[in-house]
């Protein structure tokens, strides 16, 4: 029986007596080149590995991460605090936010950053986000700094860090003129010793304010933007800039956002900015996006969905709309080819740019749905369109694809079956590309799982991260952004940033368990006895250094390297061919994170799936031993059998096809 499909996707259906496959963190490859029945029509490699690229300091939530325009920055927002990565990966902190958990909608026109979190809605000018990189704390009003790292620290910089106040400057200098000493800041508050970053206010000018009126009247650096946050002492927090007046930049007056009253004085524009209540028809957001230069983002619980002001991060009151074709809540939005859908709870419908006044966009007619959106944040670029989690009036948790106007479902009976009667509303998605393969990354927090859907060869995969237990979870990303050629993906808990890295075979040093078991082997419900099956890994692909295989004797006792064991008298100990096993402890060698010799785990069902075998392992080949076969002989017999095989070696273990000698028994 040379080819009995035993590579393929996973589909458990329903009743595990109609189909039982599973495919956990192994990806399908069909090969164009082969005819159907041939060896290696569809081949298993694993899922990438998590390579470990940058740990933000506070190791909370990745929220939400975005490459900005030009891809030389990288925006990530982590608990609280919004960071800039640049080119080298290096993080500074540019920003805090309102709220410290929950994926974030970030967006960027090439001037500015808008960030949405539910609640509210923020901006960052871009621009450079470190100026100086050091070690210091603060005390009242006084900034101590120990270390300087990079940069130079001047009067007039930004102070950010983590437990940092929001909008604290640095004011004066103390004993420091650049470096290690003392600074004043405008903002008295308590920091224990960490690093910390500045960066260089927009604009640095003397001004007053009468009422909502600023008059700025010298600029002694920097330029002066709607957008940007007031800071000076006596100044409320949270003044924003939100119109010029005979200002544009410098001198002049300009709008501003809190009525007040400040006498003449040296004032700064800070670069990131909590946008007010004031700000558009509505404050907050879900999702954000961008078209022909306008912000869009959608009113969480209602119908309604505004735009910004042409290249602005500002909205007009009167820019908004509602979802008006059904009467159900808009959920989420996404940009597609110049056009807006909005995803409500139970419909869609399609909107564009017309031009029009005040709100730029129309509905286009005749692009209504049946379909709305089950999780907000399941949204994601698929293909040339995108893809998410389905809910309608008469049931929910299909995965759909649009297809231009029409949705079209790509999940599976065995998709759905695991996401019936479930709670699916907090499930996430992303998608990233290697090698060819776009894979559509859906996770669903509260079920623990995690569900991969390759677009190329339309197949499912679980995709899922082995705890310290032993037991299945779902996969630790939780958004990603292609940056500096890498597909970069950030933890859901831990504030790592990891690269997705198919030369790593672990999860960030973590054991990856992959398994794939195969369909049925039913002759007409007649006995059938299994000789022999030998599974063609990709072979050779142990590494040097000592084997971290257990080792099982006649009695039982399973023995790990760092641990001693004695062979009595009376006791065996069975090496097989080509096995390698180093006992003693741990201390007596120098051990490099290698496995000499990997190892296939082989178990199988005689009752279609309800109970199983012990695992029989076998070697799947050393460095170098290129003709080595994975076989299993004397399998015994069953009417309805499944054969299931794992590897735990943190190798490439490439699934190339399977082979079965068996034959029929006679009734």
């Amino acid at each position: 029986m040379p080819d009995f499909g035993f590579v393929g996707p996973s589909y458990e259906a329903p009743s595990i007596y109609v189909e039982a496959q599973e495919c956990i963190n192994f990806f399908p490859e069909v090969d164009p080149l082969k005819q159907p029945g041939n060896r290696g029509v569809v081949a298993l490699y694993p899922t990438p590995g998590l390579t470990t690229k940058v740990v933000l300091p506070n190791q909370q939530e990745v929220r939400g991460m975005r490459t900005l325009s030009g891809g030389t920055q990288m925006i990530v927002v982590c608990g609280p605090y919004v960071y800039v990565l640049s080119s080298n990966l290096t993080p500074s902190v540019v920003g805090l936010l309102n709220s410290n958990s929950g994926r974030v909608g970030i967006s960027d026109n090439g001037i500015n950053v808008n960030i949405v979190d539910g609640a509210y809605r923020y901006t960052w000018r871009i621009g450079n986000p470190s100026t100086a990189i050091f070690t210091g704390s603060i005390s009242g009003t006084t900034l101590t700094v120990t270390q300087l790292s990079s940069g130079v620290i001047t009067a007039g910089q930004a102070l950010f860090g983590i437990g940092v106040t929001s909008e604290t400057v640095i004011t004066a200098l103390g004993t420091g003129t650049g470096g290690v000493g003392t600074y004043t800041i405008n903002l008295s508050q308590t920091v224990a010793a960490e690093s910390l970053n500045t960066a260089a206010a927009g604009a640095v000018f003397t001004a007053s304010i009468t009422t909502t009126v600023l008059t700025v009247t010298a600029v002694s650096s920097g330029t002066l933007y709607v957008g940007q946050t007031i800071q000076g002492s006596g100044i409320a927090a949270n003044t924003i800039i939100t119109a010029l007046g005979t200002g544009t930049g410098g001198t002049g007056t300009y709008t501003i956002s809190t009525t007040q009253t400040i006498a003449s004085r040296t004032m700064y524009a800070l670069s990131f900015s909590v946008l007010p209540s004031s700000d558009g028809a509505f404050s907050g957001g879900n999702t954000i996006d961008i078209v022909d230069n306008y912000f869009v983002y959608n009113d969480p619980g209602t119908q309604e969905w505004g735009a910004s002001d042409l290249l602005s991060p500002l909205s007009s009151s009167t820019s908004y709309a509602l979802k008006d074709a059904a009467p159900d809540k808009l959920v989420a939005l996404i940009v597609d080819h110049r056009e807006i859908y909005l995803m409500g709870e139970a419909s869609s419908e399609v909107w564009t740019d017309v031009g029009a006044v005040p709100f730029p966009f129309q509905r286009i007619p005749g692009t209504s749905t049946q379909h709305g959106i089950g999780a907000q944040f399941s949204l994601s670029r698929l293909g040339n369109s995108f893809a998410y989690l389905s809910r309608n009036s008469r049931g929910q948790a299909q995965i759909m694809q649009m297809n231009g106007y029409i949705p079209q479902r790509i999940s599976t009976h065995a998709v759905e079956n695991t996401l019936t009667n479930q709670y699916v509303a907090d499930a996430i998605a992303w998608t990233y590309q290697l090698e060819g393969h776009e894979i559509y990354v859906i996770s669903f927090p509260t079920l623990n799982l995690t569900w991969a859907y390759d677009s190329t060869t339309q197949m499912w995969h679980k995709w899922l991260y082995l705890g310290d237990d032993g037991a299945y979870q779902r996969h630790r990303g939780n958004c990603n952004a292609l940056f500096q050629g890498m597909v970069l993906v950030g933890d859901y808990s831990n504030g790592k940033i990891y690269m997705l890295d198919r030369q790593n075979y672990t999860d960030d040093g973590q054991t990856i368990r992959r398994v794939r078991r195969a369909p049925h082997l039913i002759t007409d419900m007649q006995r059938q006895y299994f000789d022999e099956l030998q599974i063609q890994f990709q072979p050779g692909v142990g590494t040097t250094g000592f084997s971290y295989a257990a080792i099982t004797t006649t009695t039982g006792n399973t023995v790990y390297l760092g641990n001693t064991y004695t062979i009595t008298s009376s006791g065996t100990l069975t090496i097989p061919v080509d096995g390698i096993y180093v006992l003693g402890t741990a201390s007596a060698s120098a051990i490099p994170a290698t496995t000499t010799n990997p190892q296939a785990m082989l178990r199988w069902s005689n009752d279609g799936g309800s109970t199983w075998s012990r695992e029989y392992w076998v070697s799947i080949g050393q460095l170098g031993k290129y003709r080595n076969r994975a076989i299993w002989r004397r399998l015994g017999t069953a009417r309805d059998r499944i054969f299931e095989v794992a590897v735990t070696d943190p190798v490439n273990a490439v699934i190339v096809s399977a082979n079965l000698k068996s034959s029929g028994g006679e009734n």
